[in-house]
């Protein structure tokens, strides 16, 4: 089986987009509608809403970059050529 450096990158890339495209359905955009910490259509500030509204920006954002890294990596891994894996010891 011959292993190279971009088939390794290349799967990393894989995973990475995995689960950046998995994060993304869970949390969906970072750029979405906040709701300010306001439930419906009452004037009350809620703190775990806003809380709630932090955590879907954080996971957005991570899910989103994890995509691009992933997508980065396999780029990378076109453009390099075919070098060996050394040997692995039995």
């Amino acid at each position: 089986m011959s292993d190279d450096y971009a088939r390794v990158i290349n799967i990393v890339g894989l995973a990475f987009n995995l689960i950046g495209v998995l994060i993304l359905f869970g949390w969906g955009m970072p750029f979405r509608v906040e709701s300010g910490g306001q439930i419906h259509y009452s004037i009350r500030i809620d703190p775990r809403e806003i809380a709630l509204d932090h955590i879907y920006i954080i996971c957005g954002w991570v899910g989103l970059v994890a995509l691009i890294l992933g997508t980065v990596l396999q780029i990378i891994a076109q453009l390099l050529p075919p070098t060996s894996l050394p040997p692995s010891k039995p």
